[in-house]
């Protein structure tokens, strides 16, 4: 059985994920005093701090981002300036993150890909094309958690 036979939609998995990293970066700019108006990965550059634990949230910066483990869950994203963008991420950064949130869900690569086409013609994600080239990278803001 896939997710898509579950009562879990895929807005509702980008909700969740989307959520996760709201409440990951509430607790990393309390936690390091980041102000409001500041890139959190960008401050986190700035200072050096690579990996730690922020709350009851391990994480690791890396390359463009994070990676994030709380009670298990595991959540990948990528969070450098490189547009107006907030949120960028791979195909199996967010499989990952749905795996480790609902162990129970088998999901299905094609059904998964074919329900992120479907947010991208729903204009709620869309393609990181830089210089004419799709990097088949995600992206998102955080205003359309008002719309899912």
């Amino acid at each position: 059985m896939d997710y898509s036979n579950k009562d879990i939609s895929i807005k509702k998995l980008l909700e969740e994920y989307l959520i996760f990293i709201v409440n990951f970066e509430s607790v990393l700019k309390k936690e390091y005093d980041i102000p409001n108006d500041k890139n959190i990965w960008s401050h986190m550059v700035e200072k050096k701090y690579e990996k730690g634990i922020a709350g009851t949230y391990n994480y690791v910066r890396h390359g463009s981002g994070f990676t994030v483990e709380k009670n298990g869950i595991i959540c990948e994203y990528d969070k450098a300036p490189l547009n107006e963008y907030d949120i960028k991420f791979s195909f199996w950064k967010f499989k990952n993150f749905i795996e480790t949130a609902h162990i129970q869900v088998i999901i299905e690569d094609v059904v998964l890909k074919k329900d992120l086409s479907d947010l991208i013609t729903a204009n709620i994600l869309s393609w990181l094309i830089t210089d004419g080239i799709n990097w088949n990278i995600y992206q998102t803001n955080f205003t359309i958690l008002h719309s899912l």
